[in-house]
This record gives structure tokens, C-alpha cells and sequence, in this order.
């Protein structure tokens, strides 16, 4: 065997001064020796030698290496580091569960930020995987609205003044909570344009839309954010009106009527028990051409709020649920008519417990689904999927019953986001790939062990089996702990940040 230097088309491009150059002292910064080094995008997978310098992939071959630090991964999987495309918990406390989880990159699409520019630098040099994120359709149709003007302009100067996280700010934006049962008028329809591209220019990799929180939003403000998209080359991430088929034909319409980048969040708790014909549906989409893709996450249990709309009366028959099949997260009890009505006043996170096995496994078997974590904000009994989900994919779906293929499961969590992100972000094309230039962010993990052990009843736990992680060439997991003080997290930006 001569040595290997996987090397794809943009890394040639852009890396072509990188020469890699065996038998010097100290010539990388970090080598990982050894280990079965697998790529999606090239389908290498092969006993190799990885050298890192800096925060990129110098090199990868069969002949030793010599660096400064040597880390012996002989009967590992060395990966690209998984991309999370849908993670509510954007901060340190939540990023140490997904590291350990093997993710390097945690973003939130679905739900977005608001005041994105300023939520982006405050994490600058401060997060220990990297970070970022979409619009927030969700409050910025409110703040849109004439009847919110003055308010709206009050929560502006806040920000400007005290911080966009400042409690007063929040406070404010509360006011606007029943605003989800409000719709926009054409002029405010402009307004809302006006803000979308506002905060393009702060960084947003998409306009996140998760309708089905805000049943104020009528068929046409949809179709103008799908515009919208469409018009500036933008994609849009939706949690779709309602659980039905209908709901996902509605999102699926949208893009098709405008050429707008769509992608459907979490389709089995969207589809449920007609995952079939939604999954049918995209890949026929896909077929003609249209830019609209999928995830799912691996339990069969999802996660909200009890204030939500979602909760709204009728949510029995729209969910196929009853109060029994909803836990309290702080406690972790099954709710009754009695405390449901308590703890929705009160407001808080439920365990929503209304799917079934199968409908996953159809979701993981399509070649086109990509997997999303939808992890919630930190808490101890917050969702296992917050620090679980690709140790279950690996070792539940994998291993245990070989519903996936390893490489074709590390595709769905590497380089299918990095894919769905690339055109929107260039500096994803470095990121999903374990190739000579691209950048190192690297899960090692054991194949054989690797699981997750985070439960519905009891406190957030690490997964087993992630031996350690780099992100931008630094190691934040080694030896299956966490490094501390370590920060080398990077912001995701969209291309239109200025």
C-alpha cells in the first residue's frame, strides 16, 4: 500500500501549498495513530495515520507519523465529528452532553435565534463545539406587527443598550407570547421581509419557521417566507403546521410553487404513524429535482413545552395521545387531566410518549433522512436525545440491529448537514469530511461499545464509547473526559453576514 492522501476536489483547490512530509521530528501538532479512519464522502475506510496542524488535516497515510502529541486509536473509528443540525441546547452545560455524544457541531435550525449578530459573538471564544443558527420567524412576524410597533421598538433600544439576553429584554418579549394566535396584514408582511433580511446580514443560516407553534400564521405569510427564501437563495428549516400529512404537502407545495431549499424537521414526530407516505412524498420531490430534505431523531419519544399551542384544546386527537402519555420532565411523572391542567399554567417541558419503534426504523432505513438530535436547553432530566442520539444510532441502529450500515449511518451524521449547510455556508464544504484539508473535527469512537445511556427516568449521562474528540484541531473529549477550559468552538456563519 502507497500512502494515502484523500484529498477531495475543493481540498486541492483550496489547500494545494499543503504537502505532507512523513519522518520529521514534530512535524504535526497532533497525530492519531492507528485507527480505522473512515470518510462518507470518499467511502475510504482503512487502517491509517492522521496528522493534524493547527486546527485543518495535513495528512492521512499509512507510513508513521511523528507529531507532538501521538494518540495510539488502533481498533477505533476515526470520523468526522457530527454535525447536529437541530440542538436547542446552545450552551456549555448542554454542548459537554453532545461532545461526549460525538458531536462538533451543534446548530439550531429549527427554532433560530433572535438578534442573531449579537447571540453569535457573545459566544465567541466561549463554546466549546461550534455554534449557530437560523432566523427566528417566530417572534420576528410578532415584532412585525403594527399593534406590536412600540413595543417592538423598546425591545430594540433594550438590546442595544443592555444586551439582547438581558432579563428586561426577555421580559418584554414575553408580552408577545399570545401573539402566536395573531396574523400579519400585507403591509406588516413587508415589515416582516424587511426584518428577515435584516438579520441575514447577522450571520442566520436559514429562516428557521416552526408553524406548528404559531397557528396565527395564515397559508400566505408562509408562502412569502417561501419567497423570501427562494428569492435570496436562502433555506428554510419547518416544524410543519400540524402532525398530518397535509401539513408536510403544504411545506412540500411551498417549495415547489417558489424553488425555495426546504428541510422538515424531525418527520417521525411530524408523520408519525404515516411516515410512509411523507417519506414517499420527499424522495418523489427529490426525484424531480427540488431541493427538499429530512431528519429524524431515534426515540420514540418527543419533547415541548405544555404552554405550547400544540396543547391547545382538541391536542388528543391531533396528537393520538392522552394525558397519561405525557411526563412531566422535572419529575418524571405521567400526567393526569388534573395535573396537566396544574402544570400547563404553571408552564414547564414534557416527555410526549406517541410513537412507535417502527415508524423509526422506516425513517433510518430511507438513504435520503439525515439524523437530528432536537436536544432541549439544558436540564437534568431534560430528553435523553439531548445527549444521547448518535451513540444510539451507532450502537442501537448499527450494531445492535443492523438497521444501518456504519458508513452509511455516519453519512447521515456528517456529511448529509454538512451538505444541506454548504451552499448557505461555504466554511461547511471543510466540515462532514475526513479528508486532507479539511477542518479537524474528529469523533473517535469504539464501535463496539459505543451507546447511550441517558434514559427517560433518570439524570442526563455521557454516551459510552466516545473516546475522544477534537473540534478545530483541539481536543475538548480525551480519553472519554472532558478537557477543561478549553473553548475552540467556531461560529457557523451564512454567507450574507456582513
Amino acid at each position: 500500500m502507497h500512502r494515502l492522501a484523500t484529498v477531495s476536489v475543493l481540498a486541492i483547490t483550496l489547500f494545494t501549498q499543503v504537502i505532507p512530509v512523513s519522518g520529521q521530528a514534530n512535524n504535526y501538532d497532533i497525530v492519531l495513530s492507528g485507527g480505522r479512519v473512515m470518510d462518507p464522502e470518499t467511502g475510504l475506510d482503512a487502517v491509517l495515520n492522521v496528522g493534524i496542524r493547527g486546527d485543518r488535516i495535513v495528512e492521512i497515510s499509512d507510513l508513521p507519523l511523528t507529531g507532538t502529541t501521538v494518540v495510539d486509536v488502533s481498533t477505533l473509528v476515526v470520523a468526522p465529528g457530527f454535525i447536529d443540525p437541530h440542538a436547542h441546547g446552545q450552551t456549555n452545560e448542554a454542548n459537554e452532553y453532545q461532545m461526549h455524544d460525538g458531536v462538533t457541531t451543534a446548530l439550531e435550525l429549527e427554532s433560530g435565534r433572535l438578534f442573531i449578530r449579537e447571540w453569535l459573538d457573545s459566544r465567541a471564544d466561549n463554546a466549546r463545539i461550534n455554534y449557530g443558527a437560523t432566523i427566528r420567524h417566530s417572534e420576528l412576524r410578532w415584532l412585525a406587527m403594527e399593534k406590536h410597533a412600540e413595543l417592538a421598538s423598546k425591545i430594540r433600544q433594550l438590546v442595544d443598550s443592555l444586551g439582547f439576553d438581558h432579563p428586561k429584554v426577555r421580559e418584554l418579549l414575553a408580552e408577545g407570547f399570545n401573539a402566536r394566535y395573531e396574523s400579519l396584514d400585507s403591509s406588516e408582511l413587508e415589515t416582516m421581509s424587511e426584518g428577515l433580511s435584516e438579520e441575514l446580514t447577522g450571520g442566520a443560516l436559514g429562516i428557521g419557521v416552526p408553524v406548528g407553534y404559531y397557528p396565527g400564521a395564515t397559508r400566505e405569510e408562509l408562502f412569502r417566507v417561501f419567497e423570501f427564501a427562494s428569492k435570496t437563495k436562502t433555506p428554510v428549516y419547518t416544524h410543519v403546521r400540524d402532525p398530518n400529512i397535509a401539513a408536510v404537502q403544504e411545506a412540500i407545495a411551498n417549495a415547489v410553487v417558489t424553488g425555495a431549499s426546504v428541510h422538515i424537521v424531525h418527520l417521525n414526530s411530524m408523520a408519525l404513524g404515516r411516515i410512509n407516505v411523507a417519506l414517499d412524498m420527499i424522495g418523489a420531490a427529490q426525484r424531480e429535482g427540488f431541493d427538499i430534505t429530512t431528519e429524524i431523531y431515534p426515540y420514540t419519544a418527543a419533547s415541548t413545552s405544555l404552554q405550547s399551542t400544540l396543547f391547545d384544546e382538541g391536542w388528543q386527537n391531533v396528537w393520538d395521545m392522552d394525558y397519561s402519555d405525557i411526563q412531566w420532565e422535572e419529575t418524571g411523572e405521567r400526567l393526569t387531566e388534573e395535573t396537566f391542567k396544574k402544570y400547563r399554567e404553571q408552564g414547564g417541558t414534557v416527555i410526549l410518549h406517541m410513537m412507535k419503534e417502527p415508524w423509526i426504523e422506516q425513517g433510518l432505513k430511507a438513504p435520503f433522512v439525515m439524523i437530528g438530535s432536537d436536544g432541549m436547553p439544558y436540564h437534568p432530566k431534560a430528553h435523553p436525545r439531548s445527549a444521547g442520539t448518535y451513540a444510539r444510532i451507532l450502537g442501537r441502529y448499527v450494531r445492535e440491529r443492523s438497521t444501518l450500515s456504519l458508513m452509511k449511518a455516519l453519512e447521515k451524521m456528517t456529511l448529509m448537514p454538512a451538505q444541506r449547510l454548504d451552499a448557505m455556508s461555504p466554511s461547511m464544504r471543510l466540515k462532514g469530511r475526513l479528508q486532507v484539508g479539511c477542518d479537524a473535527d474528529i469523533t473517535i469512537f469504539d464501535p463496539d461499545t459505543i451507546i447511550d445511556t441517558a434514559t427517560f427516568e433518570d439524570d442526563l449521562s455521557f454516551s459510552k464509547g466516545v473516546h475522544h474528540v477534537l473540534v478545530n484541531g483541539t481536543f475538548v473529549v480525551r480519553d472519554g473526559q472532558t478537557v477543561a477550559d478549553v473553548y475552540p468552538g467556531r461560529a457557523i456563519l451564512g454567507k450574507y453576514r456582513q
